[in-house]
Formats: C-alpha cells, structure tokens, sequence
C-alpha cells in the first residue's frame, strides 16, 4: 500500500468511525462527496435533530491549511427547516475540516465535523 492509498484508507476509516457530533445529537453532517478530484464541488447537509427557539444560525466551515470558506445560515427558532443544504463549487486540493456549529443566544450549541479529501486533477501537481 502506498502513501497515498495508505492516507485514503484511514480517511475512510476515521470517517466511518468517527460519529462527529458533540454536545448531544441536536446536529448531523453529511458531506459529499467525501474524495473528490478538483475542482470539487461540494454538497453540505446539515440537519437540526431538534427544534427549539434557542436555534439561532448555523455555521458550516471548510478548512484546511490552504483554504478556508464559511457560510452563515440563519435560524428562525424552532420554526427552521431542519434539513440545510450548502453547496460550495471550485474547491482546490487538500485535506479539509467541515464543521457544522448550531448557533444560539449564549453561543455554540451543538457541533459536528467531517473530513474530506479533495485530490490535484489528473496531470496536475498540488
């Protein structure tokens, strides 16, 4: 096994065994594709498990050491859609951090992550 399918291995296996939620099951993440050759287009779904009025925002973030993208979504209580969907276009390679923090009056109250490889194209050098 090379260096590169070596990494992929353990991508897949600390995605599939890592549950990715703190601060109780109030929040999901699902991330897709989760390997992808750039420029890669995304699709975030964040899901709020539990309705409450405290439910302000929610904050998807993309990170890696290269790059960096967030996007605000606003919350109306308990009367928000549970299922939000973020679609992020043109994402370069790279090893990224998405992470999904449910928002309230007093600060973050649920949150979770998932990581993502995005390989260099077919011919092209990172």
């Amino acid at each position: 096994m090379n260096l590169k399918s070596g990494s992929l291995a353990a991508l897949v296996l600390l995605t599939i065994a890592s549950p990715g939620v703190a601060g109780g099951q109030r929040l999901t993440l699902k991330v897709s594709p989760v390997v992808a050759f750039a420029p890669a287009s995304l699709t975030v779904r964040a899901t709020v498990l539990e309705p409450s009025d405290d439910n302000r925002f929610l904050s998807i973030e993309v990170d890696s050491p290269d790059y960096r993208r967030s996007v605000e979504v606003p919350l109306d209580g308990k009367n928000a859609q549970r299922l939000n969907v973020v679609e992020l276009k043109n994402v370069p390679p790279g090893m990224y951090e998405v992470k999904a923090v449910l928002i309230g009056p007093g600060g973050p109250i649920a949150n979770t992550i998932q990581l993502v490889r995005i390989e260099p194209a077919a011919g092209h050098s990172r």
